[in-house]
């Protein structure tokens, strides 16, 4: 039998249980309900934050993200550094150069040693295949078009696929075989047309940039079939050349003469395209006419 001060103790015991389970579930409670405050706060604060954007009152605009910095007027020796904006089809992504450079790396570290000033390439925007008729559509594009306006100068190689692909007359590509200049010279005022209406989107996209045409040059000059070729694709660089004459600020790169002499010395195993050397040769030439 329990003693008088056991069952007291006992009783103390139980009242003191009862005491932290409630204190417990208060703790808890208040927990739970600082929580749930602080979540409802933090989701009114983020409301807040973005009202306007989800409901803009009447005159209030959402920020706009800045259009790119335009080309800046004058001439290109006046300038502390020069911005290179390059596209087309193949011969300006670097095709057949093993070393990935091509044209537009090797000219544009050119230009900076002979200039003496910072020469950046923002953009090689070439793609292989390229006819003018689908870079005429490219140039609608925001790239293309936040690309073009922050240049100084404009690489641009364009109408060699066109013309080629026009003057094909069946049978195999290999050694331009199935090419034929009567073709070419029958339906060369088409691609003309193209090429004109290229150059003067780019002028009114940018106004102030120079732009650097590389003229063509007849890569089957090793087969007498297509030596006549060689005569229209003058053709085709002196109505580049006319261009550029009424643009006023415009360059036609010639090339034709560095791969006659020698074809088989600076095209690459395609036949086709330059290979390092032949493109070294180009982006010489480059640096040359802008000097």
């Amino acid at each position: 039998m329990k003693s008088y001060r056991e069952e007291k103790a006992e009783i103390y015991v139980c009242i003191g249980r009862e005491r932290v389970m409630k204190s417990t579930s208060w703790l808890w409670r208040g927990l739970g309900i600082t929580s749930l405050v602080c979540t409802l706060l933090m989701m009114a604060g983020f409301g807040w934050a973005l009202k306007d954007n989800w409901f803009p009152q009447a005159g209030m605009a959402v920020p706009k993200s800045a259009p790119p910095p335009s080309a800046a007027p004058g001439s290109l020796a006046s300038k502390k550094e020069l911005k290179i904006v390059a596209m087309g089809d193949s011969l300006t992504v670097g095709t057949g150069d093993a070393t990935g450079s091509g044209y537009v790396k090797t000219a544009a570290d050119g230009l900076s040693k002979t200039m003496h000033k910072p020469v950046r390439v923002l953009n090689n925007l070439a793609l292989n295949g390229l006819r003018a008729d689908q870079l005429l559509k490219l140039l609608d594009d925001k790239g293309y078009h936040n690309a073009i306006v922050q240049a100084d100068i404009v690489f641009l190689t364009i109408g060699a696929n066109d013309l080629f692909q026009i003057a094909q007359n069946g049978g195999s590509m290999a050694q331009g075989g199935d090419l034929s200049p009567e073709q070419l010279e029958r339906r060369m005022p088409e691609v003309q047309t193209r090429l004109k209406d290229v150059w003067a989107k780019l002028r009114g996209m940018n106004p102030a940039a120079r732009i650097v045409y590389v003229g063509l040059y007849n890569p089957f000059y090793d087969n007498p079939n297509m030596q006549p070729a060689s005569d229209l694709l003058q053709e085709w660089n002196r109505f580049a050349h006319g261009l550029s004459v009424s643009d006023g600020n415009a360059t036609v790169v010639p090339t034709y003469d560095l791969f006659e002499s020698d074809i088989g010395r600076y095209l690459s195993s395609d036949h086709f395209h330059p290979n390092e050397a032949g493109y070294a040769r180009i982006a010489d030439r480059v640096v040359q006419a802008l000097q």
